[in-house]
């Protein structure tokens, strides 16, 4: 799945899909299209999302592991592209995107950098209006001005079990803090994820009931999902 991505909208995948369909064959088109036709009709549906009160401190964990917390800049880009775009495969790919936003106003990339290598990144919206949350399911009528929103985030493969992302987490709400920027920090994860719940809860984070509205087309859509595996 090379260029089209599964969380595209649909005029940007049909034309995609296209290319995909010339360049790489019509087998490699049916997949692509099967993996975006299974996000919009089932993985999206099973988000759950998350909240933390910026009023409220949160877990350190400074300085373990040894690992190097940074805002990208567009110098960083060359050894994003060497240390980590690599490890962006299949869904994956879709966030290679992100990464022409590195400098614009109101979004910021963090890096976690380990023995010389970048092996995390996290990216922060200030203004959840303009994140990703936006095209997800979410009840859009529960943001507020100062809503700020943490996502996508990855951690090389080489480094999970260390506690990564939770430094990088801890210097982000640090970061929010010390700037006064917004009230409330939120996220998403897939609910199939066991161990997402009772991560995020340890940290201090409060799970958002009744996140999505739900009206006949959630209704329908959950229909759905029930009926693909």
């Amino acid at each position: 799945m090379k260029e089209l991505s599964v969380k595209s909208d649909l005029s940007s995948a049909l034309s995609k899909a296209w290319r995909i369909a010339r360049e790489e064959g019509f087998t490699s088109l049916l997949s692509t299209l099967r993996g975006y036709c299974l996000y919009h009709l089932r993985d999206k549906w099973r988000f759950v999302y998350f909240e933390y009160p910026l009023e409220r401190e949160f877990l350190a964990f400074e300085g373990r592991e040894l690992l190097t917390i940074k805002i990208a800049t567009r110098e960083d880009f060359d050894r994003i592209e060497r240390d980590i775009f690599p490890s962006l495969v299949g869904d994956l790919e879709y966030d290679k995107r992100y990464f022409k936003l590195i400098g614009q106003e109101g979004i910021r990339c963090f890096l976690g950098e380990k023995d010389g290598k970048l092996i995390h990144y996290s990216w922060v919206f200030l203004s959840a209006f303009n994140s990703p949350i936006m095209e997800v399911p979410f009840d859009k009528t529960q943001l507020r001005k100062g809503d700020i929103f943490i996502g996508p985030v990855f951690t090389h493969l080489s480094a999970r079990g260390l506690w990564v992302y939770p430094c990088v987490l801890s210097a982000i709400i640090r970061y929010l803090r010390q700037n006064q920027y917004g009230e409330k920090v939120l996220i998403f994860v897939d609910g199939r994820n066991a161990a997402a719940r009772p991560f995020y809860e340890r940290l201090g984070f409060r799970e958002i009931p009744d996140a999505v509205r739900a009206n006949w087309l959630y209704v329908l859509r959950q229909k759905v999902t029930a009926t693909i595996p």
